[in-house]
């Protein structure tokens, strides 16, 4: 398929950056839609759309989104007079059901129909893991896949799934006929030297060629070439990497001092100990490093004090990498607002291949400069140089291209994105490690669960067995957090009420035990996920008996009770968390639901100052005081989120103008409000009321007299979800 031209990349980078948006303030549907917009002016984007696209679909399965209408699956599968509108239709319903397979088949026919090589390529591969994973491999679907890799001149991923499908039916004559051709066409390929995919060769070429601009030892913490990162899980591979987890046991000892200290408020104590742990078990992420990040930022709320000129001068140093991490780790426990103090930890880190805690902290300083309003080219830097040489590459990847941003003019870091993206090529295919696919694919399997944990598309058979997994680590120690987490979330995924019911109270018995809060928390998310999924069962019965008393009362209590059961959730998360804005505009939300503005407003305006919700947070007060009838002040507010937002036709602009209309039509301004409405108008005909409201306003406006008619379209307020 040919590459889009450079408008339509741009127009679809456009259609991308507002779905990212649409995103971060949690509205997954318009998100999907905006993704949809981009990917139809540049179909074969798959990095930045149709993984990204992805993740989103995931991330809205998780917290209970609807699935789409057995109607709406009929329209959109019937639909579409084109390839690209075939697939795009199929990647919608994939987006709103990420774990229904059928979807993700007929993405794939029509990614192939459509000659998208590079879509077909990953969703192809995506169902290929699946597939693998299924403890009843489908024979169809293998040969789909066959037919799929050859049509796009992948033959040794065509020979590898065609071989599977003979296992399953030995005797198809068909099929032995296949492979041995396929077999017979790749060894030609490989005769003439044209076997593997020619971006391989391209890619080897360039990672020699690479221009050298790091900034850490990169050889210090490169994973073996048995264990790089694949495309199943890249993220997660890396902790199946070699870790340094030392002496865990000794270092509970202290682990558990800091834990003491830290309930009785001796905050400068706990550190030393959580460091002396460290000492002894440089990578242990959960007992170590996260309650200790936790600590740091309870000390600060409680006033703790900086560390002081002499401690900083003592602890930027160290003669080990080690000794250099725990030192730096010392000062940002002390100080953790100070990111210069985080990024020498991670230089340590990565140097002394501490893979696991690299990782975590390279991804808290990543989401740290994405949020602030001038975030730092040399920390994009600094990330790109870590997680290449950890091996992440989608991750170097990512942070290149927000250097490059920064940066459009500089040729030394668009090559680089070049030649970053190629090595992402090489580790998810292998294709410069000696051998040829069926090698790759056999590395992939073992990767299978990894990417099942990222709920691609976990069948029956794998929920189960990854329960009786995650009992038995348990069992061998129940006092490991990641045991408890990864019981819990196994339970949860059975999706059964004792499945559920287990999760929720080993989680509150660990927190209780422990005094730990993130067991509580992550108990709640999964009562709100239960309610949720038990909402969608009785809506489901309501609508095949829309008559029925008992139906209507179901949705009505279950409504109620996620109401309460989200209410609490959040109140206990900014109790605990007073600094974690994500969690104050979550609980103002549930506070505006309840029409407790007065409560809502002033974490609403707190959460404004996390860039990803500044507009939702404005759009959010704006609303609040049109409610108690402060009129101007909502104005005021809906204006200022206007001018602060810099899109001017989508969803989110209409809703702000819209909103901004009524108040003003409320406080009687009504040649404003009319300005206003026709200007969405022109944009969408169809949004809303928009063109009844118009119609009523110019009634009105030709009229005189105390006999105007108002209209009953007045009476709506703000729209707020």
């Amino acid at each position: 398929m040919p590459e889009p031209d450079a408008q339509a990349q741009a127009q679809a980078e456009a259609y991308f950056e507002r779905a990212r948006q649409a995103y971060e303030a949690g509205d997954f549907d318009r998100a999907i839609d905006a993704y949809l917009d981009g990917l139809r002016r540049s179909p074969d984007t798959v990095e930045g759309g149709h993984v990204e696209l992805r993740v989103l679909a995931l991330k809205r399965d998780e917290r209970g989104a609807s699935k789409p209408s057995p109607e709406e699956v009929e329209r959109r599968l019937s639909e579409g007079d084109t390839p690209l509108e075939k697939m795009l239709n199929a990647e919608y319903l994939l987006a709103k059901d990420p774990q229904h397979l059928a979807y993700g088949e007929a993405v794939l026919r029509a990614a192939v129909a459509g000659r998208y090589r590079e879509t077909a390529k990953w969703i192809a591969d995506l169902m290929f893991l699946a597939n693998n994973n299924a403890k009843k491999p489908s024979v169809a679907v293998y040969i789909l896949l066959k037919d799929s890799y050859e049509a796009i001149g992948q033959i040794d991923r065509a020979a590898a799934a065609c071989q599977r499908a003979a296992r399953l039916k030995p005797n198809d004559l068909i099929l032995v006929d296949d492979l041995k051709r396929l077999a017979e066409k790749l060894g030609a390929g490989r005769r003439n030297g044209t076997g593997s995919p020619v971006a391989s060769a391209q890619a080897s070429h360039a990672a020699k060629m690479r221009p050298k601009r790091t900034r850490v030892h990169a050889n210090a913490a490169q994973p073996p070439q048995d264990q790089e990162p694949t495309e199943a899980a890249p993220q997660e591979a890396l902790l199946a990497g070699p870790l340094d987890q030392g002496d865990l046991a000794s270092a509970r000892t202290f682990f558990e001092k800091a834990r003491k200290a830290a309930e009785s408020k001796n905050y400068d104590y706990a550190i030393e100990m959580y460091l002396d742990g460290l000492q002894r078990a440089p990578d242990a992420l959960e007992d170590g490093h996260l309650p200790l990040c936790e600590l740091g930022l309870q000390r600060r709320g409680r006033g703790g004090k900086k560390p002081s000129m002499v401690e900083r001068v003592k602890r930027l140093r160290g003669k080990t990498p080690l000794e250099q991490m725990l030192n730096a780790e010392y000062l940002f426990a002390k100080d953790p607002d100070h990111t210069p103090y985080a990024e020498a930890m991670l230089r340590a880190a990565v140097d002394g291949g501490y893979h696991r805690t690299a990782h975590w902290i390279a991804n808290l300083i990543f989401q740290t400069n994405n949020a602030i309003e001038k975030p730092s080219l040399q920390t994009y830097l600094l990330l790109k140089d870590c997680y290449k040489a950890m091996g992440q590459y989608d991750k170097a990847v990512a942070a290149c291209q927000r250097a490059a941003r920064m940066k459009p003019d500089d040729k030394e870091l668009a090559d680089e994105f070049k030649n970053l993206s190629a090595e992402l090529t090489m580790s998810r295919g292998k294709y410069d490690v000696e051998g040829d696919f069926r090698q790759s694919i056999r590395d992939r399997e073992t990767q299978a669960r990894l990417y099942s944990q990222d709920r691609m598309i976990k069948t029956e058979d794998y929920r189960l067995s990854a329960v009786e997994e995650s009992r038995t680590a348990y069992a061998a120690d129940p006092e490991l957090a990641k045991n408890v987490f990864a019981l819990a979330d196994a339970l949860a995924d059975l999706e059964t009420d004792d499945g559920e019911n287990e999760a929720i109270q080993l989680l509150r018995d660990a927190a209780e035990a422990r005094k730990d809060f993130r067991f509580q928390e992550r108990a709640g998310l999964l009562q709100i996920r239960q309610v949720r999924r038990k909402l969608r069962a009785a809506k489901k019965l309501l609508k095949a008996r829309p008559s029925d008393p008992a139906a209507k009362a179901g949705v009505r209590e279950l409504t109620e009770t996620l109401g309460r059961t989200e209410l609490e959730h959040y109140r206990l998360c900014v109790e605990n968390y007073p600094t974690d804005l994500a969690a104050k505009y979550e609980y103002a939300l549930r506070l505006m639901r309840n029409e407790r503005y007065n409560e809502a407003i002033p974490l609403f305006q707190d959460a404004q100052k996390d860039p990803r919700r500044r507009i939702a947070a404005m759009d959010k007060i704006g609303y609040c005081f049109y409610k108690k009838g402060w009129y101007a002040d909502a104005i005021d507010v809906f204006s200022r989120a206007i001018d602060s937002y810099e899109i001017k036709d989508d969803a989110i602009a209409k809703e702000l103008r819209y909103n901004l209309a009524l108040a003003h039509e409320s406080q009687g301004d009504q040649e404003r409000a009319l300005e206003l409405y026709r200007r969405i108008a022109q944009l969408d005909f169809g949004y809303k009321d928009v063109s009844e409201r118009v119609d009523r306003l110019r009634a009105e406006s030709r009229l005189t007299g105390p006999d105007a008619p108002s209209g009953d379209l007045g009476s709506r307020g703000p729209t707020s979800q």
